[in-house]
Formats: C-alpha cells, sequence, structure tokens
C-alpha cells in the first residue's frame, strides 16, 4: 500500500499513464507512481477524471475523496471485492457475536479516554478538575460502555480544551477543523478495511443502517485527539472556510507517530496494524485489538 497524500488543488485533468497519476495543469505535466500513493484529495470542481485512471485507483487500493465548493469531503470512492479472501473474511464479522462486540468496544472506549487524558496533561495541566474526572471515568469503563462513560468524559474534554461555551457540531472553524480532520482519518481507515476485505458497515458498536460506515467510526475513535490536539494548537489560525494550508496540515496528520505496544507508527501505518489485528480478534475469537497511544510530553 501507498503512502503518500496527494492533494490537488486546481487541475484540468487526472489520468493514467504508465502505472502513473498524470495530473494536467494547463502546459505541464506531473506523474505520481500509483504504488506511492495512498488517497488523493480533489478539491477542483473543473477537473475532467478519466475511467481507466478510476479503474486504475480500484486496483490499487488508493481512496479518492472529491471536495464541495466549501472544501469539505464529500464523496468518497473505494475499491470493491478485490481481496482474495472477501468471503472468508465476511464471514468471519458475521459470526462476530454481541457480547464479543461489547469486550472489543470496552478496549477502544479505555483507549479513548486514556488519548483524552494524555492529551489534557499536556495541554491543560492546571485543570485539575477535568483530569480527575477523566481518570475516573477511564476506570469506570464497563463491557459495551453500558454506563457511556465515552460521552461523559467527552463533555468535560472538549470544554477543557475548547472553553465551556464550546459546542460540538456548531457551524463554527473549530468544528469545521475537528469535521476534516476527523473525515480524513475515517476515509483512511475505510480504505484499510476494504483492503482487508472487511465490510466497512458491518459495526463493532455503531449499528446504525443508514451509515456505511460504523466499522471506520469504531476504529476511529483512540485517533480523534490527534486532530483535537492540531485545532488546540492551531486555534488562532482557523477561519471559515478553512485555508487551503490549514486543509493540507490535517491531512498530513496522516504521518504523525503513535505507540502501538511500544512500537512507532506513522498513523497511516498503524490503521493497517489496527485493521489486521480487529481480524485476528474475529478469527480466533479472542481481544487481540492493538489500538494506538497518543505521544505527548507528559
Amino acid at each position: 500500500m501507498g503512502y503518500r497524500q496527494v492533494y490537488i488543488k486546481k487541475a484540468k485533468k487526472l489520468s493514467f499513464k504508465d502505472n502513473q497519476l498524470v495530473i494536467t495543469r494547463d502546459e505541464e505535466s506531473n506523474n505520481v507512481p500509483l504504488e506511492d500513493i495512498n488517497f488523493i484529495i480533489l478539491d477542483s470542481y473543473e477537473t475532467i477524471i478519466t475511467a481507466r485512471l478510476l479503474t486504475e485507483l480500484s486496483k490499487h487500493y488508493i481512496c479518492l475523496i472529491v471536495c464541495d465548493e466549501f472544501h469539505e469531503p464529500k464523496t468518497i470512492t473505494y475499491s470493491y471485492n478485490h481481496h482474495y479472501k472477501q468471503l472468508e473474511v465476511l464471514e468471519t464479522q458475521l459470526l462476530a457475536t454481541e457480547s464479543f462486540n461489547d469486550i472489543l468496544w470496552k478496549k477502544i472506549i479505555e483507549f479513548k479516554i486514556k488519548n483524552q487524558l494524555c492529551l489534557i496533561n499536556e495541554l491543560e495541566s492546571n485543570n485539575e478538575e477535568a483530569i480527575k474526572k477523566l481518570s475516573d471515568y477511564l476506570n469506570e469503563v464497563e463491557i459495551g460502555d453500558i454506563t457511556n462513560r465515552e460521552g461523559l468524559a467527552s463533555k468535560i474534554y472538549f470544554r477543557a480544551l475548547f472553553g465551556h461555551n464550546f459546542i460540538r457540531f456548531y457551524d463554527d472553524a473549530i468544528n469545521m477543523a475537528l469535521n476534516y480532520g476527523y473525515t480524513i482519518l475515517k476515509s483512511a481507515i475505510t480504505r484499510s478495511l476494504v483492503a482487508h476485505g472487511l465490510l466497512p458497515y458491518l459495526g463493532i458498536h455503531h449499528k446504525s443502517k443508514t451509515n456505511n460506515f460504523n466499522l471506520a467510526y469504531d476504529l476511529i475513535e483512540p485517533y480523534r485527539p490527534i486532530i483535537d490536539k492540531y485545532v488546540y494548537q492551531n486555534m488562532e489560525r482557523l477561519t471559515t472556510p478553512l485555508s487551503f494550508e490549514i486543509r493540507k496540515e490535517l491531512i498530513d496528520l496522516l504521518n504523525e507517530q503513535v505507540l502501538i505496544n511500544n512500537k512507532f507508527y506513522t498513523v497511516q501505518f498503524s490503521i493497517d496494524v489496527v485493521v489486521q489485528s480487529y481480524i485476528k480478534s474475529l478469527e480466533e475469537n479472542k481481544n487481540n485489538l492493538l489500538l494506538p497511544s497518543l505521544i505527548t510530553k507528559k
């Protein structure tokens, strides 16, 4: 799988030649080997894309994200049915019991709250009340998180980061940046799920019949503080709509490092480690799930 994120702001045409993405701008062209590409973000209404390129992107498990006039990701394309053990992997997904999923969900939420706590310790170390509550919630997570420690922790966490007046999903620059970063993460996770033969709409905890990305929404949870940290540190630079520089930097967070079992991985490579451990958990009916820990200064 590739390692590069290609952000295209202006281009007349995207095409395929000699196993490369060809980006045509006016009289000049730039080529990028497909084997190097993780995904492409297309932020241009005028760009023409050839059918051949779309087919080759699918073969190489390259995700294509198309943005709207506000530069927000709106269309995401993925490969379909290319995995050599598609049915076998699907059967393991379907056989996962609710009780088994609840065990995995407990671990996911524990890692999410742990990463939130680490971030507050680094960025808002004087907020003893928030640190105490997050520590308590972390220790209180039950199987399936039936007491919703996740929701309670997130409320304390976001207020500690962005102030008591902050409202999640409000239409402001902070939420725009959070949503953009989360969408990039979700896209990278979904790409890995599909490449490993998993169906993204069969989730661990998220079960919405109208959400095609339930599993990605499950696995994204411990990664969210990576985006939150960037937004916190760049609040004064945020505008509506988001600037090109901010969008580019949010995409580049896929190259940040996380820890899994005391080993360093970039975010995008760690996602494959997490997905592979999820498949192993399904195959062995055992909690082998590996999850990322945030790297902080404290």
